[in-house]
């Protein structure tokens, strides 16, 4: 697909956070012009000084994506400049594998080559960025980019050839869509530079300022004021972009980060005039279904929408905010949302196969994708693949998946099986593994739980459930079912779990505390009685049950609906509208990560986030007629 093209770089040793440009000049008379590229890490592409292309997928170490574009639009008779600036981070993150800097690239003209990267290339260290600083915007995210007006050009000079994966996958997904420039507007906040984009958004910062001399201006990015500023450093986050300016007009695109938020404030001296500041918009471009609610209900729906569209881009994201990172429960939840608001599924299909490759040894999976060795991965996040991929074939019909996703749904469900001990429970396992289920007491696999050696009732459950997910696939599609005891997993369930006082099933063996999460998932494995039911919605406060938190709240309304057939509907829609009306009576523009909002996790509450969409999915299920 590259023919003679060859893994190139500047002809020099990389550091991290490194920045390259590439340049290639061509004579066009006519013709269909394709390029072809991959890099490591990032990527702009300019042609005739425009920049019409960016963002890799990012890969695994055995396994690259390239992007095929038809730039035929661009071309004029005679020379024409390619330019292609490439972004080494460097570093290992939540959403990126470090695997050496790079770029690969074939120009065609009429399906023949014209030009392609090799030895002969033409190289040299950008002169718009600030190379081989470090500093991180979140361990998530990785290291933050800065861009300078003051750099000096050096000399192109002769690239060579490095050594990289050469096994290439077309991007498996749609490219990302940049919208119009949305300027932000200055709004009066005790004489801070800060400016409102009027509702939260993701894309890609722009700033035009007008300097009466060389200055370096700090620009914060953020979801919220309520402490009259745009909270921007939060314990070691640091959510800013730094740009260092000439002396007169300086314009500047920053698209080697993505950012998120509603507010963005500026830090400079009052040498500084800005002129304009604001983002590029980017999103995935997908169908939105109709929906023909009204009210309040339907203003429910569409923030819930707009919640889902900030939460995918490259693949899906946790938040666009924090992390950007691919999760297997939380995409699970913002697939099952979108087959209800979108017409397309390729996305959720390729996300779980993408998902399924982050393999580790022992079977289970990464805790995000693509990376390696986090040092942390979450087995109840792992179980779900199959419970995703299932409810991926219930809605679509599609059994071309499971060739592809079937040995890693295998493996993970031996390896949990191999950890069963004389209880004839699953038991939990040390580092690397963080026995974690939702942000609520006795489920974040911290302060006295879900520590090594432990029984959690939710991973035995859970195992229980992806089961019988895993059953109907092969069922529907011809596979042989592994044998698993599931019978026998109950049975300790039971016997280890239940309190018979109550009816209810306790979250751990060795510490005892009940939550509504934990009696769910008995439920779903048919366990449970009456007075788990009233777990459920909430009639047992006084007794100390742990409320599930949005997260979750899927799970806890479909075991709802299933046993209480008379008033269920009604008790998850009151439910729904209590939580939701409550986030936009606070002026939410997106849904948030937990109902605490911006305060939760030690002031970094997410006020985005994928797996709160949660409404899109019941209106459809209850106003069936609203949406056909």
């Amino acid at each position: 697909m590259f023919g003679k093209a060859k893994w190139i770089w500047l002809n020099k040793d990389p550091e991290p956070n490194e920045y390259a440009d590439f340049s290639v000049n061509f004579n066009y008379n006519g013709g269909k012009v394709v390029l072809k590229l991959c890099a490591e890490t990032d990527y702009i592409v300019y042609f005739n000084g425009k920049p019409i292309n960016h963002c890799q997928f990012a890969g695994y170490r055995n396994e690259k994506y390239y992007d095929e574009d038809d730039i035929t639009e661009y071309c004029v008779k005679g020379e024409n400049t390619l330019l292609i600036t490439v972004r080494y981070e460097g570093i290992t993150t939540f959403c990126h594998i470090e695997d050496g800097a790079g770029l690969i690239y074939s120009l065609e003209c009429d399906g023949t080559q014209i030009a392609y990267s090799s030895e002969n290339t033409l190289g040299r260290l950008s002169p718009k960025y600030v190379h081989h600083f470090i500093r991180l915007i979140t361990d998530q995210l990785g290291a933050t980019s800065t861009m300078t007006n003051r750099g000096e050009a050096c000399e192109y000079a002769p690239c060579r050839e490095v050594n990289i994966c050469d096994n290439f996958k077309k991007r498996p997904v749609k490219r990302i869509v940049d919208l119009a420039p949305t300027p932000a507007k200055l709004i009066d906040v005790d004489g801070r530079k800060i400016y409102d984009l009027g509702k939260e958004d993701c894309g890609y910062v722009y700033l035009r300022v007008n300097c009466k001399k060389a200055t370096d201006i700090k620009v914060a990015y953020g979801e919220h004021i309520v402490d009259g500023c745009v909270r921007y450093l939060i314990g070691p986050r640091d959510f800013s972009l730094d740009f260092e300016c000439a002396e007169g007009k300086n314009y500047f695109e920053q698209y080697f980060v993505r950012v998120a938020g509603r507010y963005l404030e500026v830090f400079a001296d009052d040498s500084a005039e800005i002129l304009e500041i604001g983002i590029i918009p980017t999103i995935y471009p997908i169908t939105e279904k109709p929906c023909r609610l009204e009210g309040i209900e339907k203003q429910i729906y569409d923030v819930s929408v707009r919640t889902l569209r900030l939460c995918m881009h490259t693949h899906y994201e946790d938040c666009p905010w924090r992390e950007q990172s691919l999760y297997t429960l939380d995409s699970r939840n913002q697939m099952l949302f979108g087959y209800y608001a979108f017409e397309e599924t390729d996305f959720a299909r390729e996300n779980l196969v993408f998902m399924s490759k982050g393999k580790l040894p022992d079977g289970m999976l990464e805790i995000t994708y693509p990376t390696e060795n986090s040092n942390v991965a979450i087995p109840f996040f792992s179980v779900h693949l199959p419970v995703a991929v299932y409810e991926y074939i219930e809605h679509t019909n599609d059994l071309t998946i499971v060739p592809e996703v079937m040995d890693s749904m295998v493996g993970i469900l031996k390896c949990l099986y191999s950890w069963r001990d004389e209880t004839g429970l699953i038991t939990n396992q040390g580092k690397p593994y963080w026995n974690f289920y939702e942000w609520s007491d006795g489920n974040e696999g911290r302060k006295g739980f879900g520590m090594e050696g432990t029984h959690d009732l939710l991973i035995n459950c859970a195992f229980v459930y992806s089961c019988s997910c895993l059953e109907k696939i092969c069922k529907i599609s011809g596979y042989a079912m592994p044998e698993f005891d599931t019978e026998a997993i109950k049975k300790a369930i039971v016997e280890n779990f239940l309190n018979k006082e109550t009816g209810l099933y306790n979250n751990c063996l060795e510490n005892e505390i009940y939550t509504v999460i934990g009696n769910t998932f008995a439920m779903m494995i048919g366990l449970g009685t009456e007075q788990t039911l009233k777990a459920l919605k909430g009639e047992y406060k006084d007794a100390g049950v742990v409320p599930a938190t949005l997260s979750m709240l899927a799970f806890v309304y479909d075991m709802i609906l299933e046993h209480d057939k008379e008033n269920g509907q009604v008790f998850v829609l009151e439910d729904i509208t209590k939580n939701y009306t409550y986030m936009l009576s606070k002026g939410a523009t997106s849904f948030w990560e937990t109902i605490k909002g911006e305060a939760d996790f030690h002031n970094a509450g997410s006020l985005c986030h994928g797996w709160s969409a949660i409404p899109i999915y019941y209106y459809n299920r209850f106003y069936n007629d609203k949406f056909n």
